[in-house]
C-alpha cells in the first residue's frame, strides 16, 4: 500500500486561522484589514501588519471589486509619507494585478474551451 502525506484539512484536530489562511479569504477579513489601514490612529506596527496580512491573502477579482481594498492600498502606494509603506503597498498592488490578470486569462480560456466544445 502506498502512503501519502496528509494535508492539514484531512487532519481532524488541526486549527487554522481564518485571517492568515491563503485560500479561505472572505469579505469580513478584507474589511477588517481595510479599517485598520483607514484608521488614523493606527500604530505603525499595526499598519505594517495589516499590509502584510493583505499581501498574504489570495483575493479574487470579485472580492477586490466588492471590498474596494485595491483603491485603498493604491492610495497608500501613491500618497503615504513613509517610503517603506509606499513600497510595500506598491508590491501588493502589483501582485494583485498579476493574480487578477491570471484569473481572467484562465476564465476566458475555460469559457472558450466550453464554447468550442461540440458533441461527437
Amino acid at each position: 500500500p502506498v502512503r501519502r502525506q496528509a494535508t492539514l484539512h484531512q487532519l481532524g484536530k488541526v486549527q487554522t486561522s481564518r485571517s492568515s489562511s491563503y485560500y479561505n479569504v472572505n469579505i469580513e477579513d478584507v474589511e477588517s484589514q481595510k479599517q485598520t489601514l483607514l484608521t488614523a490612529s493606527t500604530s505603525r506596527t499595526d499598519f505594517v501588519s495589516a499590509l502584510r496580512q493583505l499581501s498574504s491573502m489570495l483575493l479574487t477579482k470579485d472580492l477586490l471589486e466588492r471590498s474596494m481594498i485595491g483603491v485603498c492600498v493604491n492610495k497608500i502606494a501613491k500618497k503615504h509619507p513613509d517610503i517603506e509603506m509606499r513600497t510595500l503597498a506598491k508590491g501588493i498592488v502589483e501582485k494583485w494585478r498579476t493574480e487578477v490578470r491570471e484569473q481572467v486569462g484562465r476564465d476566458t480560456k475555460k469559457a472558450r474551451g466550453v464554447a468550442g466544445w461540440r458533441k461527437p
